[in-house]
């Protein structure tokens, strides 16, 4: 390592009217990795067409249209209104310096920050401290110290995510003491990195749903409205060999060393430079400064050392790993489901569980638990019932340890059975008089009192058809049409009671959006059928809502992006407020959200991933907005399916699933 002379560089430095500092570097002091390359173009122009499509379908009203285009072309634009200065250090979601030593592992250190301060900014949790040696070596990149580009480790971590530093940490990677790597003639690859299998990866990775990339005057619109970025730029001795203690860093004098990645937190326009937090320690840039930087943080002057010659780096949709209060994923013994049906239950009572679904010979089947039992019990046939292919049932507790459920049978008429303490058995199945469903559509019931229940389906004109039982009636009402509902193909009509004998009810259209009609005791007809406005569903879904609490009301659909969408009403409201996006997970095709309320004013969704993974996300009324989404242990469900949630007491959930081998499979969470 040749040394630069302080007193020349101090010189040009002051000549320059550079504003950084100059300083001797230790007598130990040896020069930190480099590794970035800047990314291919198709990658970069991958990122560029993704963020351009967050612009306008989820950020509108933070990008304006003259920054979308100084974003895609480069143009210079007037940008929105924004702070002087920002830094998201001031927001507590940065982590801590890190160092990575002799490695060229920066690209790594840059990317695994961003993801570990979005998780902070989106989960609203302490930013976790997550394992650059995963991200580099055990990804493929391979077992080397060589550069790597931004935009192919943050698409490593969208695919297979990273693991946590308590799983694998850094200097794991290496021999204790690191020995040099095997490639001698090549300078980047100074130490030799070996791979380190992580026991149980799936269940402690966390992912990435979006990977951005930002150019012109976006940059500073987004790192002051959604989080931190990371860049790339050309080191030069003057940075790389110690002499950098603190300022706004400008290129002075030295031989140019090779790419470093950076995690920018912010900038500051007074000072004309972007805000860096390095992977060198500590001790770069000399002792933190009142200006921000010091202790491993520094600035960089605008357009300086070719930062400007490849996008800045984002990503969105922080996926982490499932809560350690989820138990599971057993099998529930015995238990095989037809294809594209799903698993759903009821609790009849405090801690008591009974789960049906349609089996591989499209009989009905059950299995029941509860508390005290060491295994499921079932699964038992429910005498008698046949299911059309492509269809669930539905079960409903009208009273406690009443059970009555529902389903589509093979000619398509609506069929039901019900059990009561006494019976050893199912009793039915008896048919719903006069009602036939369409082709892959499920009966949906609701209790909306005690022993009153109200029953709904998709008929084969694609009309929406109701019907209703009481305690003391001798059968069920006539099936009636919901005056103006067409549903969809492939998508059922679900129900919500809000309060005491009212009634909503949420279908997809047959032009996709999403409407609704309620009905009241004071009602001698559904009213509606209105739309909900905006609301516009996938094809093949259905809309799932819940009721929080009395008088509110929370939907929610999958969208023609394959995001989940959610939209809210409570008594007062003239309107439905939304539609809201939840965070940037993406859902299976075929598949639909389903959602419970835990406890009042509490909100647990549950959907099948494009991986077709389990996840959750959830909602609070201390939560700004939606947590989540979290990978539920190593879950996976078969294709055209869902999973499927049943509170049995406050704040316990369990949850069900087709499995990708069709077998039942359950896990739980308490308190």
């Amino acid at each position: 390592m040749t040394k630069i002379d302080v007193a020349s560089l101090r010189k040009i430095v002051a000549d320059r009217n550079f504003k950084w500092r100059v300083g001797e570097p230790p007598a130990d002091f040896r020069e930190r990795g480099l590794g970035w390359e800047p990314s291919p173009p198709e990658l970069n122009r991958a990122a560029l067409a993704n963020a351009q499509r967050l612009m306008l379908t989820r950020m509108p009203e933070i990008f304006s249209a003259l920054s979308m285009r100084s974003a895609i072309l480069g143009a210079p634009a007037a940008a929105p209104a924004l702070p002087r200065r920002f830094d998201w250090r001031d927001r507590g979601v940065i982590g801590p310096v890190t160092d990575q030593r002799w490695c060229g592992s920066c690209v790594s250190f840059a990317c695994v920050g961003l993801v570990a301060s979005m998780a902070a900014i989106e989960q609203a949790i302490t930013p976790p401290d997550l394992s650059e040696a995963d991200s580099h070596f055990n990804s493929s990149h391979g077992a080397t110290c060589g550069g790597w580009y931004n935009a192919t480790c943050l698409d490593q971590i969208k695919t297979r995510g990273v693991a946590s530093a308590a799983d694998f940490a850094y200097m794991n990677a290496f021999d204790s003491p690191p020995v040099n790597s095997p490639n001698p003639n090549d300078p980047n690859d100074l130490w030799g990195a070996h791979v380190r299998t992580i026991a149980d990866r799936n269940r402690k990775i966390y992912k990435i749903a979006e990977v951005t990339a930002w150019t012109g005057d976006a940059r500073k619109t987004y790192l002051a409205n959604v989080g931190p970025l990371v860049c790339g730029f050309k080191v030069y001795e003057d940075f790389q060999g110690g002499n950098y203690m603190g300022g706004v860093y400008k290129h002075a004098t030295g031989v140019f060393k090779g790419g470093h990645a950076v995690l920018v937190i912010g900038y500051d326009d007074d000072a004309e430079a972007w805000i860096c937090r390095n992977s060198w320690g500590t001790g770069f840039g000399g002792a933190a400064d009142p200006d921000g930087t010091g202790a491993g943080f520094f600035m960089l002057g605008y357009g300086e050392c070719n930062i400007d010659d490849e996008a800045f780096y984002g990503c969105q949709g922080v996926i982490v790993p499932a809560s350690n209060r989820w138990r599971g994923w057993w099998p529930v013994q015995g238990g095989v489901a037809a294809a594209n049906s799903s698993v759903f239950g009821a609790s009849r009572a405090v801690d008591k569980l009974d789960i049906f679904t349609s089996g591989t010979d499209h009989g009905t089947y059950n299995a029941a638990w509860q508390a005290g039992d060491t295994n499921w019990r079932g699964w038992a046939h429910v005498q008698g019932g046949i299911t059309a292919p492509g269809t669930s049932i539905s079960a409903i507790s009208r009273r406690t340890d009443h059970l009555d459920i529902f389903c589509v049978g093979t000619d398509h008429r609506i069929f039901t059975a019900a059990w009561q303490p006494g019976d050893t058995a199912f009793r039915g199945w008896w048919p719903v008089q006069g009602g036939v469903a369409a082709p892959n559509s499920n009966v949906f019931g609701v209790s909306r009192s005690l022993d009153k229940l109200d029953i709904f389906c998709v008929g084969t004109d694609r009309r929406i058809y109701a019907t209703a039982w009481q305690a003391g009636a001798a059968n069920w009402q006539p099936w009636a049409p919901v005056q103006g509902g067409v549903a969809a193909p492939n998508t059922s009509v679900t129900a919500v009671s809000r309060r005491p004998d009212h009634l909503d009810i949420f279908c997809v259209g047959s032009d996709q959006r999403i409407y609704t009609a309620a009905r009241t005791p004071a009602d001698t007809q559904w009213r509606g059928w209105w739309p909900i406005q905006g609301g516009v569903a996938a094809p093949g879904t259905s809309v799932f809502g819940v009721s929080r609490g009395l008088d509110k009301l929370d939907i929610f659909c999958i969208g023609t992006d394959m995001q989940v969408y959610t939209a809210a009403w409570k008594a007062g409201d003239t309107g439905w407020r939304g539609w809201w996006p939840v965070g940037h997970f993406k859902a299976a095709p075929g598949s639909s959200v389903h959602a419970v309320s835990r406890s009042a004013d509490r909100i647990d969704i549950f959907a099948v991933g494009a991986d077709g993974g389990i996840y959750s996300a959830g909602w609070s009324p201390t939560a700004a907005k939606w947590r989540g989404w979290w990978r539920i242990l190593d879950g996976a469900a078969a294709p055209g399916s869902m999973v499927t949630a049943v509170v049995r007491r406050p704040d316990f959930l369990d949850i069900f699933a087709v499995g990708t081998d069709h077998h039942i499979y359950t896990a739980a969470y308490q308190p």
